[in-house]
């Protein structure tokens, strides 16, 4: 769907003109925390994106499409540098952070701050699920959320999120409860009594069984 085909389904539930000026708004943050809640495989990096560090600090800044989750990473001679859970696994390497060398072999990511241990200079080359486009002009597309999906959970969250507001301000406020629109995200999410399949299982499936160890199979 593209940003006017949202906008156009909320104008059949929000009866009131005087919102539409949100809307764009509303929707982008509805993407996003969707994005926040969910590893969405079209978010999931294939490339890497390089960041280049120096020994002059051990914390650089993110990069500017990172959203979150970093599964990957590599120094620039491409051996893996261990991503660790928390700051503070850098910390207890070298407190001070004074350590350099000629590779960063371990990383940690913190408040969009991304620390090194030790210090060098080089591109170090990171995966991370990256932060959804957001929607500028009427023609711009969801590229992240399935197609078939995205009504089924883009407007309930939207919905859900902004409910106290709509009832609040508008003139023909959403006639259904909030439970009602909770119930249809969850069913965006996770399916229906009529069977239909939900977001979160339709990505499981699309993903395929994890495989963990043993012998390849046969051909």
């Amino acid at each position: 769907m593209t940003l006017a085909d949202l906008m156009e389904e909320l104008e059949t539930i929000v009866v009131d003109d005087s919102l539409a000026p949100f809307y764009k708004r509303w929707i982008n943050e509805a993407i996003l925390e969707i994005a926040t809640d969910f590893h969405l495989p079209a978010l999931r990096l294939i490339d890497p994106v390089p960041l280049p560090v120096t020994t002059v600090t051990w914390l650089f800044d993110a990069p500017a499409n990172y959203h979150k989750k970093l599964f990957r990473a590599v120094d620039s001679t491409y051996n893996s540098i261990k991503v660790c859970r928390t700051i503070d696994t850098l910390h207890d390497l070298d407190i001070q952070h004074t350590e350099t060398g000629d590779h960063v072999t371990h990383l940690a990511v913190q408040d969009r701050k991304i620390g090194t241990f030790p210090k060098a200079t080089e591109s170090i080359y990171l995966w991370f699920y990256e932060l959804p486009d957001p929607l500028e002009n009427d023609e711009d597309e969801v590229a992240c959320i399935p197609a078939a999906y995205q009504p089924r959970v883009i407007i309930p969250k939207l919905v859900i999120k902004n409910f106290k507001l709509l009832q609040d301000m508008v003139v023909a406020p959403p006639h259904q409860s909030i439970l009602f629109w909770q119930e249809e995200y969850r069913q965006g999410l996770y399916g229906s009594p009529r069977g239909e399949i939900g977001m979160v299982y339709y990505l499981a499936r699309e993903k395929g069984p994890r495989r963990h160890g043993g012998r390849d199979p046969l051909p």
